[in-house]
């Protein structure tokens, strides 16, 4: 994985782009710019908190997309602390007690360092995927880092592997610590043809012919599609567990063009044994266009969850040839298809529940992963007797060591253990937060424990536990039901447990939702939690970190009041101006409008929680519609994650906001799921005709499914201002789209559209959507694509590329090497020559970067700068203000 490099000029020799620096704007130029962060919108889900052990004031928070936080005024406010981390994925945080301005950060990408209150990081680069692999995983890493109290060079983390590593020397050097090898002594493993199989996850509260899940592996279309016309066989090895009940089994192919659905005889397992499971591939048609190949499992006996294996998925050209699971197959008369033998790696197999009917096997890995693919979730060190250490893990349950790490015991606790603490006064005293299992104390060191639920809120998970520092029996904890939070509180010492949900909302710094608020207090419901912070100066003032907001008390969680300013819960997708007045759209959150140019923003819809319209919004376009404005947006309603009547849909105002209507009729009433970017169907393309106000296009990604006869996704025209829609007559050649939508304002006919895989790149159409042309095709993966007024074209893949014949033929304009892709794109419409790009890589390291030309794309001129996002997808220049506004995770600005 790549990081940073020291330095901005650093970072552009290592992405190549000496070449394209102007010798105004290279070494020795200006100072980074300096973007400015606008008002809403900080981060994602916020998993890690950390408070000073010394400057109460300050306190330390890990999202999960943008980075590291800190706030100098108890949460007050929160500024972006991202200096120099190697990855946006923050899900641990710890501070050393000794000294007390080192931070330690555990993200995706490894674990970081500050030694100065998270002003700037350093990379351990020992840490990384590709070394020692102390990174962490998300909803198991609690508190995986934990600093040694009197000896600030002594570190602990734990990964998501659930290894645990230890320094003594600041970070400089590592040695594993290996205390699962307290664990008794495991069974031997089944018997795999070679050393690994497929683990699939089943599970069926009731028993039925319809229990039915299934693994799914895609060959594809056109040259991908497999040719198995010379086999007669196909066949599988399946191992149901001794205690299962007996689960059958089947092979399906689907094939030729139509993808027709083809399955074998349902087996019945034999619990605890092999079995094997074929197709007669003589009665299959289109055998030489196999695109799709399925397992499916169902319980018609009994419900059941656990694990099933399967291995050695091969082809016969003997129709009663077999693989044993003892021998090689001879590699003439049979050919293995899957055998998943590297560690971690399901060879492109996963759980496939795409459909109602196949939703019972939840996921699939490569079997040497599950079997130790547990994480090391927290570690605590005795503050009484440092050399007293205890590590819990999600599966394994709590472990001790009373020399520093040298020797473990492996504890009688609950096996799923997400955080374990340590009393400062007394190392033999210990919690354990152990999800639905609630809370668990040991007063011996760990040798017994004792369930300490009374009062707890039924089927409320445990999270983490914090101790009062001063008084013993005061003790707190967190949970959630669902997306809903608790905060329990004990004085006597867990016997019994009082907790709390109601949070004064955090208006207008969290201005979403504002009519959720009730009362004069505005309260709201506590979201769902993830991390609890005390105070060490004042252990009375509690931070809660989560979902939808973060939370303080000041009187030991009695009262509670979101302070989320500045790390509100934001995903921005989309930013248009009009008229003074800025709008914006972000996943989960909804629309938004600020009438000060960011200063201050307040939610246009949805203002309550709606089933049906709360969700991600993408896009918005707003123009004048007689005296008042027009705004159309495009959501995906939660709902309809789970709900298969409904859809993606747009809404629409003709009153600036105030009202909003729902804007279905003519899109799909289901959720294409073929060939999407994400797994399913996103609205997230929307362009406007700029010289006819009420033509709007709208694209959502999704290949038409031929088995159930829909036609997918596609680009669909209104001609009333999105109250309504008519798919166009044409589609482009791939449909697996992103951003990429646009109108040519010199021209209303012509529409430029851009989609990545198979079919991807530019396609142009000439007659409003009717008919399609492949005009680009130098690059497959495009995610954008705009077009200046004059008519210019550029789009982006790992290059962007322009053109200024409307399509006709395209030109390079940068070098860029590397994995980033160009998703944002702006253009100075008074100055087509002064451009703007954004580049990311999809994932959650830090490797991206902003770039401005004003030569059209001679030269190139990297304006990061300090930004604390490096890879915006979003990039939206203001003729008004003469700003450039940068949008991702969070939203910056600057002047331009």
């Amino acid at each position: 994985m790549p990081f940073r490099a020291a330095g901005c000029l650093a970072l552009v020799a290592c992405m190549g782009l000496q070449p394209f620096l102007g010798a105004a704007e290279g070494a020795g130029a200006a100072p980074a710019p300096a973007w400015e962060q606008v008002g809403w919108g900080g981060g994602s889900f916020y998993f890690a908190a950390a408070w000073h052990p010394t400057a109460e004031n300050v306190i330390y928070l890990g999202s999960d997309c943008a980075g590291a936080f800190r706030s100098e005024d108890k949460a007050k406010l929160w500024r972006f602390a991202n200096r120099g981390i190697c990855d946006y994925a923050v899900y641990s945080l710890a501070v050393s007690p000794a000294s007390p301005d080192q931070v330690y950060a555990l993200t995706d990408g490894g674990l970081c360092k500050s030694v100065d209150r998270a002003k700037t990081w350093e990379f351990i680069a020992d840490s990384a995927a590709a070394k020692l692999d102390i990174r962490s995983a998300r909803n198991g890493s609690v508190r995986a880092v934990a600093i040694d109290p009197r000896n600030a060079e002594v570190v602990y983390a734990g990964s998501h592997t659930g290894t645990l590593h230890k320094t003594e020397d600041g970070g400089r050097t590592w040695r594993e610590l290996t205390y699962r090898d307290a664990l008794p002594k495991p069974k031997a493993s089944p018997s795999f043809h070679g050393a690994g199989a497929l683990a699939l996850a089943y599970g069926c509260d009731a028993a039925g012919m319809e229990t039915m899940g299934r693994v799914s592996k895609t060959y594809g279309p056109g040259a991908a599609a497999k040719d198995w016309s010379a086999y007669k066989k196909l066949s599988v090895h399946v191992l149901l567990p001794g205690a299962a009940p007996v689960l059958q089994a089947q092979l399906v192919v689907q094939t030729g063009d139509a993808w027709l659905w083809q399955a074998g005889t349902w087996i019945d397992g034999k619990p605890g044994e092999w079995i094997d499971v074929s197709l007669d591939l003589a009665t299959i048609k289109d055998l030489a266009s196999v695109r799709m190949l399925h397992v499916v499992l169902r319980s018609p006996q009994a419900a059941w969850k656990g694990e099933v294996l399967i291995d050695a998925v091969a082809l016969h050209s003997d129709a009663a040839g077999t693989v044993g699971a003892d021998h090689d197959p001879d590699g003439t008369s049979t050919v293995l298809v899957a055998d998943w033998e590297k560690p971690g790696d399901s060879d492109g197999w996963s759980a496939n529940r795409e459909f109602k009917d196949c939703l019972h096997v939840t996921a699939a890995s490569q079997s040497q992963k599950k079997q130790g693919g547990d994480t090391l979730s927290s570690v605590a060190v005795a503050a009484s007797e440092p050399a007293t250490v205890y590590v819990s893990n999600t599966m394994l349950g709590v472990f001790r060591s009373d020399d520093a790490g040298a020797s473990w015991t492996a504890l009688d606790a609950p096996k799923k253990v997400l955080d374990v603490v340590v009393s400062t006064r007394d190392a033999g005293v210990v919690w354990a937060a152990c999800g639905a299992d609630g809370i668990h104390r040991s007063l011996d060191r760990g040798k017994t424990w004792t369930a300490m639920n009374e009062g707890l809120t039924k089927g409320c998970a445990i999270r983490e536990i914090a101790l009062h520092p001063a008084k013993p029996d005061l003790v707190y904890a967190i949970g959630s039901v669902g997306w809903g939070g608790s905060l329990f509180r004990s004085d006597d010492g867990g016997k019994s447990w009082s907790h709390n949900e109601a949070v004064r909302a955090g208006i207008p710094g969290n201005p979403t939702l504002p009519a959720d608020a009730v009362g004069a207090e505005r309260r709201v419901g506590l979201s769902t939690v993830t991390n609890l912070a005390v105070n060490p100066k004042n252990p009375d003032e509690l931070f809660i970190c989560g979902n939808w907001r973060n939370v303080f008390s000041a009187d030991g969680g009695k009262t509670l009041e979101e302070r989320s300013t500045g790390a509100d819960n934001t995903c921005a997708t989309d930013i248009q101006f009009l008229n003074g007045k800025t709008y914006a759209t972000a996943m989960d959150e909804g629309l938004m409008v600020s009438e000060n140019d960011g200063g201050e923003w307040r939610q246009l819809i949805p203002l309550t929680y709606s089933d049906n319209v709360s969700g991600h919004f993408w896009r918005v376009r707003v123009a004048k519609s007689g005296a008042s404005t027009r705004i159309v947006t495009t959501a995906s309603p939660w709902k309809s994650f789970a709900d298969p009547t409904c859809a993606n849909r747009a809404y629409v105002s003709e009153d600036d906001g105030k009202t909003f209507a729902i804007s279905s009729a003519g899109l799909p009433d289901y959720v294409p799921n073929v060939n999407c970017m994400w797994g399913r169907s996103f609205p997230r393309a929307l362009a406007a005709d700029p010289n006819h106000p009420d033509v709007i296009y709208l694209g959502m990604d999704g290949d038409p499914e031929p088995a159930r006869k829909l036609p997918g996704g596609g680009i669909f025209r209104s001609v009333d201002g999105g109250k309504s829609w008519t798919r166009c007559a044409g589609q482009p050649g791939g449909l697996r789209m992103y951003y990429g939508l646009v109108v040519d304002p010199s021209d209303s006919k012509r529409l430029f559209y851009s989609c990545c895989g198979e079919g991807g790149g530019g396609w142009r159409s000439e007659d409003e959507g009717a008919t399609w042309e492949h005009v680009f095709t130098a690059e497959p993966w495009c995610f954008n694509i705009e077009v200046a007024p004059s008519g210019k074209a550029l789009v982006g893949g790992k290059n962007l590329h322009r053109s200024t014949d409307h399509g006709k033929t395209w030109t390079k304009i940068t070098n860029f090497s590397g994995d980033a892709t160009i998703v944002g794109i702006a253009v100075d419409p008074a100055d087509e020559k002064r451009m703007w790009i954004s580049r990311t890589t999809w994932n959650s390291s830090d490797d991206g970067g902003i770039f401005r030309t004003t030569d059209d794309g001679a030269t190139w001129q990297e304006i990061t700068g300090d930004i604390p996002f490096r890879k915006p997808q979003i990039l939206r220049y203001n003729p008004e203000t003469h700003y450039l506004w940068a949008a991702g995770a969070p939203i910056f600005k600057l002047k331009q």
